[in-house]
């Protein structure tokens, strides 16, 4: 067998990363005197560690996450009510493994958005398919469904998704229709599939959101029942980067 029987053989058999490397590798096994056992397990675990990387990155283009940030970037420092201890035990995702629900509560400019796109990678790193929403546009997608007599294919397609991230409920007013439709929707993944949301209203003001007391109390119910709340609270990093930028700009002056 030449050497592009080899590759196109490798090819067939979905081994691309190995039809690719396998002569470099030889030459630095070889360097180091391994064993062909050992030159099969690096080509193996380069195979194996590619595959991941691709998986990874298919689900996180799923997710269609707008802005991705990594946990690791958060700034802590000036936070209260979260640390980095928490949010690393939340990072290995067992809570979606319990289709458990996270909501991440405060005021603007706390890094809410930061910490649940960030859970979102790393649950699509842990092997789970996520999906990434502003509130407001999964509303839309619901009424928009409920309107052309397709919502039932939305809701099977939305329970695919073992964790789909609602950020910034509350920021917008809601109709009856949406609200009733976004209720429907909470209900159905209730203790099946997980949740994290963003949002700066307590639980007792999202009547905003779901517009009566009784759809409320059924709705947040629903979500801690099984829930980790983060109250955080701190200055807004937005304006903490605004007053950095006028403190340059007035001594470059």
């Amino acid at each position: 067998m030449n050497r592009e029987e080899l590759i196109a053989n490798l090819r067939c058999l979905r081994l691309p990363t190995i039809a690719v490397d396998y002569l470099e590798t030889a030459r630095q096994c070889e360097k180091v005197k391994n064993t062909h056992e050992q030159y099969l397990a690096c080509l193996v675990t380069a195979e194996v560690e590619k595959k991941r990387f691709v998986r990874i990155q298919r689900r996180i283009k799923e997710a269609q996450i707008k802005i991705p940030k990594r946990l690791g970037t958060y700034d802590y420092s000036c936070r209260k009510g979260i640390t980095a201890e928490q949010v690393g035990r939340l990072a290995l995702c067992d809570f979606v493994r319990k289709a458990a629900n996270v909501v991440f509560y405060g005021p603007f400019g706390v890094g809410k958005s930061h910490l649940a796109t960030g859970l979102t990678i790393a649950a699509c790193e842990a092997g789970y398919r996520c999906l990434w929403r502003s509130t407001q546009e999964m509303v839309a997608e619901l009424v928009k469904a409920h309107r052309t007599l397709t919502l039932s294919p939305l809701l099977k397609k939305l329970d695919g998704f073992d964790l789909i991230c609602l950020d910034e409920l509350g920021y917008t007013p809601q109709t009856a229709e949406g609200a009733d439709l976004f209720f429907q929707f909470i209900s159905q993944r209730y203790e099946r599939r997980s949740l994290v949301i963003t949002t700066n209203l307590t639980y007792s003001e999202w009547d905003k959101v779901f517009l009566s007391p009784m759809a409320t109390a059924a709705a947040v119910d629903r979500i801690i029942h099984n829930c980790e709340t983060y109250n955080i609270s701190g200055p807004s990093w937005r304006a903490e980067e605004a007053k950095k930028r006028t403190q340059q700009s007035t001594k470059s002056n």
